[in-house]
C-alpha cells in the first residue's frame, strides 16, 4: 500500500470534532481516576505549585526587588523577602521532586499496569474475526502504543491548561498594567499554536496513522528474528533474504510517508516557531526598549518587569495554546483507546443468557455455511451434521476442506454466515457465551507452549491447590507424557522453555504436542476437540494416543481432525470433506465397503505404513 493510498483511505475517513476531542479526553480522565484518584489530585497540585512559582519570579519578585531599589529600602527588609522567598521555592522544589522522582514513577506504574489489565482483558474478548480486519487491528495496535503515554499526557495537559489560563491572566494583567498595547503582542502565539500549531499536529498524527502498517511490518520481522520458534528455519535456510526484503519495504514506506509530509509539516513548523517565539520575544523587547530609553514613558524597572513578564508570559501562553492544541491531538489517539476499550462484541451482544447445563443429548449442524471477512467464496457450505451422546465422530479431508473451520464454529469462536448449530435442541447463540464455551476441551494443531511451568500449561491458569497439581498429572499421564516429565528437575513444576529460565527445558514437538493434548483432559469437559492432537507423532504413537484418548473420554462426545486416516477407524462416524462440503460420512466399515473417495485415501495412506493387508475394519501393523 502506498503513502497516497494511505492518504486517500484517511481523507474518507470521518474527521475528529473538537467537542468528541474533549470528551475522549474527559473520558481518560475519568479512567485515571477509577484506576488511582490520588494522583489526579496530586498532578492538580504539582501544577498549580509550577504555575504559582513562574509567575511569582516573573512578577512578583523582579517588581519587589526593582521597587525596593528605587525606593531605597533597607536591605534587611530585602533580605527577609529573599530569604523568605527561597524558603518557599526550597519546598516547593522538594514537592516537585518527591513527585518527579518518588510518587509519579510508582503511580506510573500502577496506571500502566491497570490500564493493560484492561486492554488485555479487551483483547480477550474481542470476537476472532476482528483480527482479520485490518482497520480494527490497526486501532488495536495504536491503542496498545499508546495507552500509557497518553493517559498521563492528558492527565498533566488538562491540569496545566487551568492553571495556564490563571497565570497567563495574572502576567497580561500586570503587562496591561504598565502599558496596555503590549498585549497585542500576545496574539502572535495564539496564531501560532492555535492556526499552525493545530495544522502541525494534524499532519503528525495522519503521517503516524499512515505509517501504522509499515512499522507493523518492521516488527513482525524484529519479532521474528528474536524468537527462537523461528530460529531453526531462518539458519537453514534463505528465508532471512525474505524477511530483510520485508523490512526494508516497512521501511521505505515509511520514509516515502516521511517524504510526503515532509515540505507540509517543515513550512508549517517554520511559521508556528515565527510567530509563536520570535515575533512575540523580540517584539515586545523592541517595544519596551523603545518606551524606556527614547519616549522614556516608562521607568527602567517597569521595563524589567515588562520584559520579565513579556518571557514568562509568553512562555505560559506558549505551553496554553500548545496544552490546547495537544488536547485536540491527545483527543486523536485517545479515540483508538476509546474504540477499542468499548468495543462490544457481536457475540456478547445476543440476547440469549440461558444455562446449557452439563448433560448433552446432541449437538447439531444444520445447512450452516460460513465465508470469511474480506473472502469472496464461502469455506463451508451446506453441512449439515448431528452428534449424538457420548458420540465419537472423525473430520477427515484434505487441507482447506474447511475442518478447523467448522470446529472453531462449534465452540463458537464464529458465528455461521448461515444455518445455525443447536445444542439439546436449542440454538447456541441463545445460551450464555462463557457457560458454552466451557462445556469444550480442546488440543489444537498450532497450539502455543507459554514460557510458564508445565503444570500452569496445562491447566492454563495459576496452580493453587494440591487438587489441581492430580488433575494435571492425571491429564499428563492420559495423554501418555506424565513419565517425561516426572524425570525433570522439578517434575510438574519445571519452567517450558528457556526464555526466562536458565534451568528451563525444552521439549520435542512431539512431547510438546502431548502436552498440549493433557489440556483437554484436564479439566471435566463434556465435549472434547482434538485437531491434529499426533501430528507431530509418529503413526503407531497416534494410533496409540488416539486409543488412550478414547478410553479416556467413554462418556464424552469426541470430535477429532486428522490427516491420518487409521485413527478414524476409532470413530462411531467419520465425516469426509471437500471444498467445504461433506461428501461422505458412515463409520469406517461403511465408507471401506462403499469403496469411495474415503476407501481410496485410506488405501493409499496405508501402504506406506503397514506391512500387513488392509481390510474395512482393521489394520495390521
Amino acid at each position: 500500500m502506498s503513502a497516497t493510498n494511505n492518504e486517500e483511505k484517511r481523507k474518507k475517513e470521518p474527521k475528529l470534532g473538537k467537542a468528541k476531542a474533549l470528551q475522549n479526553n474527559i473520558y481518560i480522565i475519568k479512567l485515571v481516576w477509577s484506576i488511582e484518584p490520588k494522583r489526579v489530585f496530586i498532578e492538580f497540585i504539582k501544577n498549580g505549585f509550577a504555575y504559582f512559582s513562574w509567575v511569582f519570579y516573573s512578577v512578583v519578585f523582579v517588581r519587589y526587588i526593582f521597587n525596593a531599589i528605587e525606593r531605597g529600602k533597607e536591605f534587611r527588609e530585602v533580605a527577609v523577602f529573599v530569604v523568605a522567598t527561597i524558603v518557599v521555592v526550597m519546598l516547593l522544589d522538594y514537592f516537585a521532586k518527591w513527585y518527579e522522582f518518588y510518587y509519579k514513577p510508582v503511580s506510573d506504574t500502577g496506571i500502566y499496569e491497570k490500564l493493560y489489565a484492561s486492554l488485555f482483558n479487551k483483547a480477550t474478548e474481542v470476537d476472532l474475526s476482528c483480527y482479520e480486519d485490518t482497520n480494527f487491528y490497526n486501532t488495536y495496535t495504536i491503542a496498545m502504543k499508546e495507552a500509557d503515554s497518553r493517559a498521563t499526557a492528558v492527565l498533566d495537559n488538562l491540569g496545566g491548561i487551568f492553571f495556564s489560563v490563571v497565570a497567563a491572566a495574572v502576567v497580561f494583567l500586570t503587562m496591561y498594567s504598565i502599558d496596555r498595547y503590549v498585549i497585542f503582542f500576545a496574539l502572535f502565539p495564539i496564531i501560532g499554536n492555535f492556526v499552525f500549531g493545530r495544522i502541525r499536529n494534524q499532519l503528525t498524527y495522519a503521517r503516524d496513522l499512515d505509517g501504522v502498517p509499515y512499522r507493523r511490518r518492521m516488527d513482525y520481522v524484529n519479532r521474528v528474528l528474536y524468537l527462537q520458534d523461528y530460529a531453526k528455519e531462518i539458519r537453514l535456510s534463505n528465508i532471512f533474504a525474505v524477511l530483510r526484503n520485508q523490512y526494508e519495504q516497512g521501511f521505505r514506506g515509511i520514509i516515502e510517508i516521511v517524504n510526503q509530509y515532509r515540505l507540509k509539516v517543515g513550512t508549517v513548523t517554520f511559521w508556528q516557531y515565527l510567530t509563536t517565539f520570535t515575533l512575540i520575544f523580540e517584539g515586545v523587547l523592541c517595544y519596551g526598549a523603545y518606551r524606556a530609553l527614547v519616549t522614556k514613558t516608562i521607568t527602567l524597572a517597569d521595563f524589567a518587569v515588562l520584559g520579565s513578564a513579556m518571557v514568562s508570559g509568553a512562555w505560559i501562553l506558549i505551553h496554553l495554546s500548545e496544552k490546547l492544541v495537544d488536547t485536540y491531538k491527545n483527543g486523536l489517539y485517545v479515540e483508538n483507546l476509546h474504540k477499542f476499550l468499548n468495543y462490544e462484541s457481536e457475540m456478547t451482544k445476543q440476547v440469549g443468557k440461558l444455562s446449557p447445563g452439563r448433560a448433552i443429548s446432541s449437538l447439531e449442524i444444520t445447512n450452516l455455511s460460513f465465508t470469511y471477512l474480506g473472502a469472496s467464496r464461502p469455506v463451508l457450505n451446506g453441512i449439515n451434521i448431528k452428534i449424538r451422546k457420548n458420540e465419537k465422530i472423525a473430520l477427515v479431508g484434505h487441507n482447506g476442506a474447511g475442518k478447523t473451520t467448522l470446529v472453531k464454529l462449534l465452540m463458537r469462536l464464529y458465528d455461521p454466515s448461515a444455518g445455525e448449530i443447536r445444542l439439546n435442541g436449542v440454538n447456541i447463540k441463545e445460551y450464555d457465551l462463557q457457560q458454552y464455551r466451557a462445556l469444550f476441551g480442546t488440543a489444537f494443531q498450532d497450539y502455543q507452549v507459554f514460557a510458564l511451568p508445565v503444570a500452569e500449561n496445562v491447566l492454563m491458569k495459576e496452580v493453587t491447590r494440591a487438587e489441581e497439581e492430580e488433575q494435571i498429572r492425571s491429564a499428563l499421564e492420559r495423554a501418555g507424557i506424565y513419565k517425561k516429565i516426572d524425570t525433570l528437575p522439578r517434575g510438574i513444576h519445571t519452567m517450558l522453555t528457556r526464555e526466562f529460565d536458565d534451568s528451563g527445558v525444552v521439549l520435542s514437538g512431539g512431547e510438546l504436542q502431548k502436552i498440549a493434548v493433557a489440556r483437554a483432559f484436564c479439566k471435566d469437559f463434556e465435549i472434547i476437540i482434538l485437531d491434529e492432537p499426533s501430528s507431530a507423532l509418529d503413526p503407531v504413537a497416534e494410533y496409540q494416543l488416539f486409543e488412550s484418548m478414547m478410553a479416556a473420554c467413554r462418556n464424552k462426545i469426541v470430535i477429532f481432525i486428522s490427516h491420518r486416516l487409521s485413527s478414524a477407524v476409532l470413530a462411531d462416524t467419520v465425516y469426509l470433506l471437500e471444498e467445504g462440503k461433506v461428501v461422505e460420512q458412515g463409520s469406517h466399515q461403511e465408507l471401506m465397503a462403499q469403496n469411495g473417495k474415503y476407501a481410496e485415501i485410506f488405501r493409499k495412506q496405508a501402504e506406506k505404513y503397514l506391512a500387513g493387508p488392509v481390510s474395512a475394519g482393521r489394520i495390521e501393523i
